[in-house]
């Protein structure tokens, strides 16, 4: 790799990290290029010229988060045995996520209830894989624990749709969602149950 390359790549995640600081305190809708670019001590025009927009920046900053995540899933899942205790795990790891990015998440959990489908769009999707990664390891147990015949991934997007509401309402109410790991997945598991 060249040098310039490497000084490009550099400079892309200097400005990549100051993205993830604003939004995470400003919000998407508040965060403002010229703050980025003081920031990160480059031009305005140079963050265009990498990055096209704001959008490209945030979905960028979305993906990152998404794959620092993934990582400490698989390192907390390594620990249990248990699928429900798994599936607490990866419920108070998501919460913990949602509560320290909220600011750059709200307007999209709100406004967009597949924002999380709609980030990526490569057949390399991260998203798709950590999905997966989950119904592989965690769904797929518990289904044979519960004995129910459903499918693993199916089963993955009922929990992440019990989730994210309670996420929304987190977001919208107000109260301790770090808190309501157990209620999750407690209301995941009734719902298995009954069907």
């Amino acid at each position: 790799m060249s040098l310039k390359r490497k000084v490009q790549e550099l400079k892309r995640d200097l400005i990549l990290e100051e993205a993830t600081s604003l939004f995470i305190k400003e919000g998407y809708e508040n965060m403002k290029i010229s703050d980025l670019a003081k920031n990160a001590g480059v031009s305005v025009g140079a963050i265009y010229s990498m990055f096209g927009s704001k959008e490209n920046i945030y979905n960028h900053y979305i993906m990152g988060q998404i794959e620092y995540y993934i990582e400490i899933i698989q390192e907390e899942l390594k620990r249990y045995t248990d699928p429900v205790d798994m599936l607490k795990a990866i419920t108070a790891i998501k919460f913990s996520a949602i509560i320290k990015n909220k600011n750059a998440l709200k307007e999209n959990l709100i406004n967009d209830p597949t924002f999380f489908l709609n980030v990526s769009a490569d057949d390399d999707d991260p998203l798709m894989g950590m999905y997966l990664y989950i119904a592989n390891h965690v769904m797929e147990p518990l289904s044979k624990s519960v004995n129910t015949d459903k499918n693993p991934l199916e089963l993955f997007f009922l929990y992440d749709g019990i989730t994210f509401g309670m996420i929304k309402y987190w977001i919208v109410a107000g109260g301790d969602l770090a808190g309501r790991v157990d209620d999750a997945v407690e209301n995941f598991l009734r719902l298995v149950h009954t069907h």
